[in-house]
């Protein structure tokens, strides 16, 4: 019985690899750096765009909300959840959908009720969700659809009808939250707050 012995290697070769392959995670690194410098500078659209152009980052709604939840700590919330709340309308409308919903669907709602679900999903999500109603009804409506596809069925959770009563209850905590923590006073005048009717 022989056995196979392994063949030797050309140490040459080897080292070749190994040092284009430093240069090359050099390269990236240099890439990415460049590419926080938009982000922080001009903004999350520049950076991103500036990895796609180097083929750094693949433009699919997958791999950018990979990137964005990869990285989120390196993110400003608030520049993260602009990013998140953006393009609801026109041609590139189901590309923000699925962009929002691979990011939101990385986290799971299973077993949470609706107030536990959207207090994890505010808190531990890496995002501060944006002033513009248009984006928070977005990055809001996709929160529902994730919980509604993770608590439909348990009737403890979700007693719920439908997705859509899911949206109206959130975004109702999220205005009434808003309302109740909002300051006292702005621009020196007194804020009124909202009436139980």
């Amino acid at each position: 019985m022989s056995t196979l012995l392994p063949t030797p290697t050309n140490a040459f070769s080897f080292e070749a690899s190994v040092s284009d392959d430093s240069a090359e995670r050099l390269h990236k690194q240099e890439e990415l750096k460049i590419a926080w410098e938009l982000i922080n500078s001009k903004g999350m659209k520049k950076g991103l765009d500036y990895l796609v152009a180097c083929k750094s980052l693949t433009p699919t709604p997958k791999h950018v909300s990979t990137f964005l939840r990869v990285n989120q700590s390196s993110i400003d919330q608030t520049v993260l959840g602009d990013y998140l709340g953006e393009g609801g309308d026109g041609s590139d409308k189901d590309y923000w959908n699925l962009l929002r919903f691979h990011y939101v669907r990385a986290t799971s709602f299973v077993g949470l009720n609706l107030e536990q679900a959207l207090r994890l999903f505010l808190s531990n999500c890496g995002f501060r969700l944006p002033g513009e109603a248009q984006k928070v009804d977005r990055i809001v409506s996709t929160f529902s659809q994730c919980f509604w596809e993770d608590n439909a069925a348990d009737i403890r959770n979700c007693p719920f009808q439908n997705q859509d009563t899911v949206f109206v209850v959130s975004f109702a905590i999220i205005m009434l939250n808003s309302d109740l923590h909002k300051a006292n006073v702005s621009n020196g005048k007194s804020i009124k707050r909202m009436t139980k009717e």
